[in-house]
Formats: C-alpha cells, sequence, structure tokens
C-alpha cells in the first residue's frame, strides 16, 4: 500500500509539473477575446438582427456594439454601410473595414483577438456572406496579422492583408482582389490562390477556375500603396497664405490620400494630385470611376458661389471622338450651401465616414461626346479649410 500511494503520489506530481505549466503557456498564447465592431450607415437605414428570430433594429447611427451572430442587411436600391474592426481594449486602432452595398446579408460569425500581448496569434474575423456585394479591406498595420475568413453559398476564402470584391448573386460567386492573396475553396475541395488584380467565380457544380484579369485599371497605384511622387504630381494654389498638404498615410485599415488645409479662413486655396494617363479608350464599351471618399473638415459651406470649391472632387481630362478636350467630373461636400449658391456637379455626402462612389458607365453618360482618350485625372480640394481622404480610387475600363 505505502508503494502504491507513494508511486501514485509521484505521477500525480510528474502529471501537474507538466501539465500546469503547458495549461499556462497555452491560455497566455491561444486565450481570445472579443473583438469591437463598429457598424455606420452611410446611405439610408441598415437592419440589425442580433440573434435569429430577433426583430430587426433598424442602424441609422454608428453603434459599436456588434455581437457575434448579428447579421447585417441592407435593403433597397439606397442603403450603404461600413463595419469597422477595432482592435483593442488598448489602441482602438481600425485594422479593417467591410463595406456592405445595396441589397446584402452579411453574418458577422465571430470577431476574437487574443488576450495577452505575449501571444502571437493573428486576430481573426469570421463572415457569412448570404447575397449581395461587399468590400473587405484589410491593414493591421504595426499590429499583429489580422485573419479573414468569408463564409460563402458553396464554399469559403481566406484574405490576407489587401483589398477584395465579393459579389453573390442567384447561384453565383465573384471574387476579385485589388490587392493581396485570396485562397478560394469549394465545397468540393477544390482550391484556386487569386492573387492581385485577378478575378474568379465559383458556384453549386462549378468550382474556382484559373484565375483571370479583373476589370483593366487606368489608373496608377489608385491604392495609393507606394510613394506619392511614384505616379501622382502634387500641386497647390495658395496665393500669399498657407497652403495644403497632401500625404500617403494608413487609416481604417487601408492606405489613403489625406488632403488638409489649416490656416487663415476665408480666403481661397487649393492643394490636389494628379496623374497624367494618356490612354486610349475607343475600343471599349464600358468605362467607370470609383473610389471611396471620407470628408472630416469644410468651413466653406457648399461648393462655393460658383460651385467649384469642393472639400474633394475629382476630374477626369479627355478627348472627344471628335477631337475636342474635355473634362467630366465629380465633387463631394457635406455642408449645406445658401439658397443663392447651388451646387452642380457634386452631391452631399455624410461626414467623418467612409463614402463608396461609383459612376454610372461614363460611355453612356457622355455618350454625345463619347470619350476617345483619357488624358489626365486629378483629385482635389480647395475652398478655405477642409480635410478629407480618399482611397481605392480606379478609372475601370472593359
Amino acid at each position: 500500500m505505502a508503494w502504491v500511494l507513494l508511486i501514485g503520489a509521484f505521477s500525480l506530481f510528474v502529471v501537474l509539473a507538466v501539465s500546469v505549466p503547458w495549461s499556462a503557456n497555452y491560455i497566455l498564447n491561444h486565450a481570445t477575446m472579443p473583438m469591437t465592431a463598429q457598424l455606420e450607415p452611410t446611405l439610408g437605414t441598415v437592419l440589425l438582427y442580433t440573434a435569429a428570430g430577433a426583430e430587426p433594429i433598424a442602424v441609422t447611427n454608428a453603434r459599436d456594439d456588434i455581437p457575434d451572430d448579428s447579421r447585417l442587411v441592407t435593403t433597397g436600391s439606397a442603403t450603404q454601410g461600413v463595419l469597422g474592426l477595432i482592435a483593442g481594449p488598448d489602441n482602438n486602432q481600425t485594422i479593417g473595414t467591410v463595406h456592405l452595398y445595396p441589397g446584402t446579408t452579411l453574418t458577422v460569425l465571430s470577431l476574437r483577438q487574443p488576450r495577452f500581448q505575449r501571444s502571437q496569434d493573428p486576430y481573426s474575423v469570421r463572415l457569412r456572406l448570404d447575397e449581395g456585394r461587399i468590400r473587405i479591406f484589410t491593414n493591421s498595420g504595426d499590429q499583429r496579422p489580422l485573419l479573414v475568413q468569408v463564409e460563402l453559398p458553396h464554399g469559403h476564402a481566406t484574405l490576407e492583408e489587401g483589398s477584395y470584391n465579393f459579389i453573390v448573386q442567384g447561384e453565383r460567386t465573384d471574387l476579385s482582389v485589388s490587392q493581396g492573396q485570396a485562397e478560394l475553396v469549394h465545397e468540393s475541395g477544390t482550391q484556386l490562390a487569386v492573387g492581385p488584380s485577378l478575378r474568379t467565380w465559383m458556384d453549386a457544380t462549378e468550382p474556382p477556375k484559373e484565375a483571370l484579369s479583373a476589370e483593366r485599371n487606368l489608373i496608377r497605384i489608385g491604392d495609393f500603396s507606394q510613394s506619392l511622387l511614384d505616379s501622382w504630381e502634387v500641386y497647390s494654389e495658395a496665393p500669399y497664405v498657407a497652403a495644403g498638404t497632401v500625404e500617403i498615410g494608413d487609416q481604417d485599415g487601408r492606405r489613403v490620400a489625406h488632403f488638409v488645409r489649416l490656416g487663415e479662413d476665408g480666403v481661397h486655396t487649393e492643394v490636389g494630385i494628379r496623374q497624367t494617363s494618356d490612354q486610349d479608350v475607343n475600343g471599349y464599351d464600358f468605362l467607370s470611376l470609383r473610389l471611396d471618399v471620407r470628408l472630416l473638415r469644410q468651413t466653406l459651406r457648399g461648393a462655393g458661389e460658383k460651385s467649384s470649391e469642393f472639400p474633394l472632387r475629382v476630374e477626369i481630362a479627355y478627348t472627344d471622338i471628335y477631337g475636342k478636350d474635355l473634362t467630366w467630373g465629380q465633387g463631394f461636400y457635406y455642408r449645406d450651401p445658401p439658397s443663392e449658391w447651388p451646387v452642380t456637379g457634386g452631391e452631399k455626402i455624410a461626414p467623418y465616414t467612409w463614402y463608396t462612389y461609383e459612376s454610372p458607365n461614363l460611355m453612356e453618360l457622355l455618350a454625345d461626346t463619347r470619350p476617345a482618350r483619357i488624358n489626365s485625372i486629378r483629385l482635389y480640394a480647395s475652398g478655405w479649410n477642409y480635410e478629407a481622404m480618399v482611397s481605392e480610387i480606379g478609372l475601370f475600363v472593359e
């Protein structure tokens, strides 16, 4: 009996000596806690279902209490929203964003982050897209990596840091990659790696095939992933007063061009970037401008007396099929103009949140002066004092 007790005690000691440090180390390295997700409706009202069978909550203002298993629905043709992925609790840095377009149903399955700083595990996000269109930006900056998995009707995708576009329509799922690398897995087990500037699709019977070239983007480095001077020319107009600036940086999980001017108010200034294109578009039937814009400051109301001073405006210079040099542009503002200053060539958007603009097909919109050659494009901010951000600008042709 004495030997049995002695051997049993020793065995228990060995088990505890191994299991306790191993368990403690495992907890320190792999224990998780919830991440914060912030939902901002940018157009219309987003419906939030917090549990199965629950009544929908109409979200009209930003809220940061989106729990796991929440279902987000954008109805109608004029509803958009942005789901921000917040790393916390110490820095509250946005490490990724998910843009929801009209007619989208997205479920937030889980949002997890390591509980302890010493852990080497990534942030982890699991989403399910049932229908509609989303764009995902992931950029954890100097923090730990962000691993995003998107469950789809006929498989799933695992995303590295980058920018991705998903469309689920009917029985088909489309994926296009602007930046980064996506691993797309069909329910049959077929896998396909999709790299930058590539696209693919799958459905119930067809697994993802060889990735194809995505739409051709006429703008170089529209994601601002490199130095601004590599492809853009910076200019400013500010006679005898403090000029505005344009800088490239990280914001809300993406690379942005940041336009800002803080100085003497009540005087006109302008700062912008431009890029020479010189691209023949005669052989294309589709031409569309896309960009994400965020307005943060505007002291001049509307777009000024001549409807030309927007806190952010994009402008395309082109030659039409008759050989005439013309321009087309779109401006953005958030402060209402005086009644005697009507705004033309622009639209009012909500401040402090990202807004995705996608133009109509310019080949149809400008049918009477159809573009034959794109000469240049410029982004600029003008007025008195202003602050705006732009990311992911593209001029796409098909």
